[in-house]
């Protein structure tokens, strides 16, 4: 009831931890959190971070070898903290993986606007999220996932094309 958060595995299973149940209020904002989800099973970004990450690591190794073990050398002079890792984290895994939330939103965005789902919602739900977390995010250079005021600003930016885009499908 705590944790107020949500996530897809490889393969699609979806999990909803109750706690969300108090930030999205109804099934227009349940929707938008299904449709982000989704957004991730369907656009494979597990097997991206995978294959970034794999790449990273190999690009890491074959500069270490052709630099004569330079970044080897940073990481013995910094015991106990993986400088490299970090850099990494900052600089490269941490902006491609809010790419991916952001790419997430819009496509939940188009998912519910889709399935009949009133997508205004979206934006109360983070206008909910970030009251709940008390101005206690991280900066957002430092976090996987764009912060609630940009993602805000953003789906407002999106909704008025996607409504107007991708309405309901009718079925008969």
């Amino acid at each position: 009831k705590k944790i107020k958060n949500a996530w897809c595995l490889p393969g699609g299973k979806i999990a909803v931890y109750s706690g969300m149940f108090d930030i999205t209020k109804n099934t227009d904002g349940l929707a938008a959190v299904m449709g982000h989800e989704i957004a991730h099973a369907v656009a494979k970004h597990s097997i991206e971070r995978a294959s970034r990450s794999a790449l990273l690591r190999t690009t890491v190794k074959l500069t270490d070898i052709l630099t004569g073990g330079k970044i080897s050398q940073v990481q013995k002079a910094t015991p106990g903290i993986d400088t490299i890792g970090l850099i990494a984290q900052l600089g490269i895994m941490n902006p491609f993986t809010r790419k991916q939330e952001s790419e997430a939103d819009y496509l939940g965005l188009i998912f519910s606007s889709l399935s009949g789902y009133d997508i205004r919602e979206t934006t109360k739900l983070w206008e909910r999220m970030k009251k709940s977390k008390k101005g206690k995010e991280p900066p957002e250079f430092m976090s996987t996932h764009p912060s609630s005021s940009n993602r805000i600003k953003q789906i407002n930016e999106w909704i008025n094309i996607i409504t107007l885009d991708y309405p309901p499908i009718k079925v008969s």
